[in-house]
């Protein structure tokens, strides 16, 4: 017997798995398979990501489906992570995705534990029912942190996304706004356009630049690489001056801790509030997912921009403390 090569892929309209025998067709353009019924009700392709693209939806080869067929009868087999599951199983042992169409929405965020998931009487000493872990919450990609499905967000962060979708359910369970960040410690306005977030960047950038002025100049001062920038500064050795050179390193480290337990919630509020609004000026799915990629992520070429104004702001010090400080 032909092995159904559909088998075991999903169909994109209503998201369920492809089984022996459904009335299966397919985009004449894309490939994209569909169940007959749902294609008649979209009215057209909905895999628009894969028409931009230009490449064609490919299907499982026979040996992948003849796999998939293997484990029709008494298992499920989890159509994201292959794992074989027992037909009695709501979620997928290994990686918790639902493995029935008809799991409700809701679930990824209810704390209550099926006993199917852990079928066995007992394993390693877990009994029946339990989670492996207390208060353990599986999440999946239509998981929602305020409105905002897990999906979306690790489609505009981007980079290191399981760090922050992490610390954004814990933000938005747990109602705090506290998450320590080395890298925001170090170079927080750096930091802060590399995700992005380019006002908060460019104000922290002349922040810093106008508290560590006393420290540039006891820097152009000094003798580096044979040359001199500031060539009288004897006012330096002053009281006043090393008060308020000892002053403004103080205040630039309390705005850097407290950047350092703050920039990701900053960044929470930034990506939500930027989600939202692409989303409503993009009501369909898709279309809104690819602004998403191209307007979040990060920005090296902001990094730079940054650091080469800081460096003319340095600059622009030198000539003024050079020229015309006596």
């Amino acid at each position: 017997m032909e092995i159904n090569r559909f088998y075991g892929s999903y169909c994109m309209s209503c998201k369920g798995v492809f089984g022996q025998g459904d009335d299966i067709v397919v985009c004449p353009e894309c490939g994209t398979p569909y169940h007959r019924e749902c294609y008649k009700k979209e009215g057209r392709c909905i895999n628009e990501p894969l028409h931009a693209s230009g490449i064609s939806w490919k299907p499982m080869t026979e040996e992948e489906a003849a796999v998939a067929q293997s484990s029709e009868n008494g298992t499920i087999r989890c159509m994201r992570c292959g794992e074989e599951n027992t037909a009695d199983m709501l979620f997928c042992t290994k990686c918790g995705l639902p493995l029935h169409q008809d799991e409700p929405p809701e679930r990824p965020f209810n704390d209550i534990y099926s006993p199917n998931r852990y079928p066995s009487g007992n394993q390693g000493g877990q009994q029946q029912g339990a989670a492996p872990f207390p208060n353990t919450i599986m999440l999946d990609k239509n998981s929602e942190i305020d409105g905002i499905t897990i999906e979306d967000y690790v489609c505009y962060i981007k980079s290191n996304p399981i760090y922050f979708v992490t610390t954004f359910f814990r933000f938005f369970k747990l109602k705090t706004k506290i998450s320590f960040n080395f890298g925001a410690v170090l170079f927080p306005e750096f930091y802060m356009l590399y995700r992005k977030m380019y006002v908060r960047g460019i104000l922290m950038l002349i922040l810093s630049f106008l508290l560590s002025v006393p420290s540039y100049i006891i820097l152009g001062s000094q003798d580096f690489m044979g040359q001199v920038f500031i060539e009288k500064a004897s006012f330096i050795e002053g009281n006043t001056f090393q008060l308020v050179y000892q002053a403004s390193n103080y205040a630039l480290w309390a705005v850097r801790l407290i950047l350092g337990f703050s920039v990701n919630y900053l960044y929470y509020s930034s990506v939500k509030k930027r989600i939202r609004r692409i989303k409503a000026e993009n009501p369909e799915p898709n279309e809104a997912r690819q602004i998403m990629a191209l307007a979040g992520g990060v920005s090296w070429p902001a990094v730079i921009m940054g650091a080469t104004l800081m460096f003319g702001m340095f600059t622009a010090l030198m000539f003024v403390m050079n020229h015309f400080i006596k």
